[in-house]
């Protein structure tokens, strides 16, 4: 048996309603991007007509990473075995390791590839991806609502209340507008939830060291769970110094890329919390390297998701399931019902994700039970 083709879909989907969170530069560039979800889904296929979809996270111009699937990622893996996951995400890695390219558009394209990988091999050998990693410790993981969008606090109260009906004890909130203006709205949506729920909240690197640490001590009255993405990702200095003057755990990953990052955030002792993206950091390969060395610190993993779509939910799923409940914190539902995200369930013939009473259930079908419908998918192809 061997790889004989590999096919990038470059998808795009509108948004119904503006994708908030910290944008530099809003006023000159907000209206150019931002507008919708991008993904970059991959299909890796036998010469026995078995096949395994993935999933590269993407923010704007998917075509790119479809570009590097499969004029570069393409031609290292065909004609070799589908089954020799390690492999070949070491080969692949080793095209442009020493060419500079550690990070960005070419690690998000393998780890669609990899994922992809993963998902043909649990259905190869008839296993859910879990048992592949060494077995499912969760039929369920906890979950968590993400994320409250910017607007009045009366209105981002309003919503933090209509979830925790739907039955989520936990939250997340965008931060990031100003101090004050990030103060007013918690102060609303904890007034309103009370303190039996758990907030955390994201503020995309939208603060200096300095602003985080105004904001950071106010999160400590409100009790908030975690403090994410406080600082930009390249500031570990400023991660390190706050992780230090706050009592607020600082969660951290969705910036960052492979092992080699999470190296960096663990031992300078910049995180309390790590939080890889499956389809940014290098896959599910390269994720199970990241938790194993998180939890060699003791500090837990949650994945992130974000705008993803149905590939990186269902490798997330897969890949949580499979680690000791010491080491997993939460998972991410990524739920916006204005504006819901057609590229995680409307290519999909079946859910992934199945929330109830604060947790997602985990799929027991071979692979990572991503179940893609090509010809819906392809309705969002972009050229």
């Amino acid at each position: 048996m061997k790889i004989v083709d590999v096919l990038a879909y470059p998808v795009y989907a509108e948004a119904k309603t503006p994708i908030s969170g910290y944008l530099p530069y809003e006023e000159e560039i907000g209206e150019k991007i931002r507008k919708g979800y991008s993904a970059c889904f991959v299909k890796v296929s036998t010469d026995e007509a078995d096949y395994g979809f993935g999933e590269s996270l993407v923010r704007e111009a998917p075509q790119a990473t479809a570009q590097v699937v499969e004029n570069l990622l393409k031609r290292i893996i065909v004609g070799k075995n589908p089954l020799d996951v390690e492999v070949l995400w070491e080969e692949m890695f080793s095209t442009l390791k020493t060419r500079g390219h550690l990070k960005g558009y070419f690690i998000e394209a393998l780890s669609g590839v990899d994922i992809a990988l993963w998902d043909l091999k649990g259905k190869l050998l008839n296993q859910p991806v879990y048992n592949l990693l060494g077995g499912r410790f969760q039929s369920k993981l906890k979950a968590y609502a993400s994320s409250i969008v910017f607007g009045k606090p009366e209105v981002m109260a309003k919503r933090a209340r209509e979830w925790v009906n739907e039955g989520h004890d936990q939250i997340k909130v965008k931060v990031g507008m100003d101090v004050e203006r990030d103060a007013m709205n918690l102060r609303a949506i904890r007034n309103e939830v009370g303190y039996d729920v758990e907030i955390m909240v994201d503020a995309n690197s939208a603060y200096n060291f300095s602003k985080a640490l105004k904001l950071g001590k106010i999160l400590e009255s409100l009790q908030i769970s975690w403090f994410e993405e406080p600082v930009p990702p390249y500031d570990l200095e400023g991660y390190k110094q706050l992780k230090r003057k706050i009592d607020v755990p600082i969660c951290a990953g969705e910036s960052h890329f492979t092992r080699y990052d999470f190296r960096d955030l663990i031992i300078n002792e910049c995180i309390d919390i790590a939080q890889p993206d499956v389809a940014r950091a290098g896959g599910i390969s390269e994720c199970m390297k990241i938790a194993n060395l998180a939890r060699t610190f003791n500090i837990p993993y949650t994945p992130h998701i974000g705008l993803s779509g149905a590939g990186c939910r269902s490798a997330s799923i897969h890949l949580s399931a499979s680690l000791p409940k010491e080491a997993f914190l939460t998972y991410e539902i990524y739920d916006i019902k204005e504006s819901p995200n057609p590229l995680a369930s409307d290519i999909c013939f079946s859910p992934v994700e199945i929330f109830s009473n604060g947790y997602v259930e985990v799929n027991d079908k071979a692979g990572l039970g991503l179940e893609i419908n090509e010809e819906k998918l392809k309705s969002y192809l972009v050229s």
